[in-house]
């Protein structure tokens, strides 16, 4: 069962056609391990869109979702390629200019002794003997890799219940957990630790399959995805600390936006935790602070825990509103593009953020559809001054008066 918070355009509805297969394919692994009459749930979010991950899609995988299941044996749909996202917000004691700014962002990040000093420091023993941090292309500060960012903001609304001031805000996951760690990386690759008990069930018709892991091995994919949860937000935690030394105030937001709250669950781009978040927009514009409404239809139940889903954006969408999403036998065909196993969509080119080249007040209008659909309260807005990102460092600042 697909349970539809989406806004209902051309991408989403391409989408939730193949949401109805995957929520079908959950429940025929969940019936068949139980023996008995299993259902799932996908809830889809208003910011719903294409993954940029094309594994992820050919296993029926989607950004901005939600995605459960009931089974009596533990399992796990290894090809949501679960790892931990989310964000982080500190405010700055004093403002710093931009220039100010890069340059703490670089002695931390070019200066590998402080992703050392995190990494032996704050990593837990078996994760840290679990990867060798003598490979420099494969363990680093990855806030600039993907759809990771660093950005400096600024807040400045008379009605926000934030201070004025200037904020710290990145987006990451822990890059210590996924494909180059085989002793405990939770990404379906080859020879990792789960790799050779991978289970697969079809549907020809669709040209559909899902892959899972079962019992004993998927009782440990949950421990090491719960125990993720709490890395990465210590993670971002370390990184802003390190950047802004004695400029760091508190810690407005540190949360998930993609994981699993429970056992039977994963969250992929959408919050769960119950907590204010951001909600992002596209690159250079407003981000939203939010406090999420509790007393609606997207507060469920899971298992034995209680949550609300909040999306974390605005998605991705086709680039052309008569472009479809068609599943081949051996890959995914996005638009006119033809994806197979293991690559990905190029986020800009392939496919399009979805309120990119939106004006300022559109992206408003589009905020408030989104949180019509899965409510909440705007506390804050605030503007980027400055972002790092894996296309460059971009100055926004002279958009705004009163910059430093």
């Amino acid at each position: 069962m697909v349970i539809n918070f989406s806004l209902n355009d051309n991408t989403q509805k391409e989408i939730l056609k193949h949401l109805e297969i995957t929520s079908k394919l959950l429940s025929k692994v969940g019936t068949q391990l139980s023996g008995t009459q299993k259902e799932s749930r996908i809830f889809a979010m208003p910011d719903l869109g294409i993954a940029q991950n094309g594994t992820r899609m050919l296993g029926g995988f989607y950004t901005g979702a939600c995605y459960s299941w009931d089974s009596d044996v533990p399992f796990i749909p290894v090809d949501a390629t679960v790892n931990v996202c989310g964000t982080a917000v500190y405010r700055l004691k004093d403002k710093v200019s931009v220039q100010e700014f890069k340059s703490r962002l670089d002695n931390v990040m070019a200066n590998r002794e402080t992703y050392l000093k995190y990494a032996t420091t704050r990593l837990p023993a078996q994760i840290l003997d679990s990867i060798d941090l003598e490979m420099t292309n494969k363990f680093y500060w990855n806030y600039n890799v993907g759809n990771h960012f660093v950005i400096l903001a600024e807040q400045d609304a008379e009605n926000s219940e934030i201070p004025k001031g200037q904020y710290m805000i990145v987006h990451a996951s822990a890059i210590e957990l996924k494909k180059d760690n085989l002793k405990y990386g939770l990404y379906p690759v080859e020879g990792n630790w789960y790799y050779d008990d991978i289970q697969v069930v079809r549907d020809d018709k669709e040209n559909r399959y899902l892959r899972y892991i079962y019992g004993e091995k998927a009782v440990q994919f949950f421990e090491l995805a719960n125990m993720l949860q709490k890395i990465n937000k210590d993670r971002n935690r370390y990184f802003c600390r390190a950047a802004l030394g004695e400029l760091v105030g508190e810690e407005v937001i540190n949360l998930s936006h993609y994981g699993m709250p429970t056992s039977n669950a994963i969250c992929i781009g959408c919050q769960w935790e119950k907590d204010d978040f951001t909600l992002l927009t596209a690159p250079g514009n407003d981000i939203y602070l939010v406090r999420p409404e509790v007393s609606f239809e997207n507060t469920i139940k899971l298992q034995y825990k209680q949550i609300t889903l909040m999306p974390h954006g605005c998605g991705v969408m086709l680039k052309n509103s008569n472009d479809t999403i068609k599943y081949l036998k051996d890959g995914i065909l996005i638009g006119n593009k033809y994806f197979k196993k293991g690559e990905s969509i190029d986020i800009g080119n392939d496919v399009v953020v979805r309120t990119n080249g939106m004006s300022e007040e559109h992206v408003r209008q589009h905020v408030e559809k989104v949180l019509s659909k899965c409510q909440g309260t705007i506390y804050g807005r605030m503007h980027q001054l400055f972002a790092r990102t894996k296309y460059g460092d971009f100055d926004y600042s002279r958009r705004y008066k009163n910059n430093v």
